[in-house]
């Protein structure tokens, strides 16, 4: 019983390394980049459910994230997410316009 416990615990060790190891070589830029892709489907799926409170702060953090793209990612990448920020910020405007 003690021998299987050790191998799991062995097993849950490795795991945990190698996991920590992706985390050391992942760049910063691309972490910005998921980030910022899941906080505009977030940002327009809670557009959608009028949740306009929750769908600002998806796209103050966008706004925030998006410069910190410039130098690391192919500047069409910068320009496609810009132009979605736009199209979120016109969004979130019409919404709290129409909420009122």
């Amino acid at each position: 019983m003690s021998e299987s416990a050790d191998e799991q615990q062995e097993q849950a060790q490795e795991t945990l390394d190698a996991m920590l190891d992706a985390i050391r070589q992942a760049k910063v830029a691309q972490l910005l980049l998921s980030t910022v892709s899941t906080l505009a489907s977030v940002a327009y799926g809670k557009l959608e459910m009028k949740d306009t409170a929750e769908a600002k702060k998806a796209i103050d953090a966008i706004d925030a994230l998006v410069p910190l793209l410039k130098d690391d990612v192919d500047e069409q990448l910068t320009k496609d997410f810009t132009q979605a920020l736009t199209n979120l910020k016109l969004a979130y405007a019409d919404a709290v316009t129409s909420a009122d």
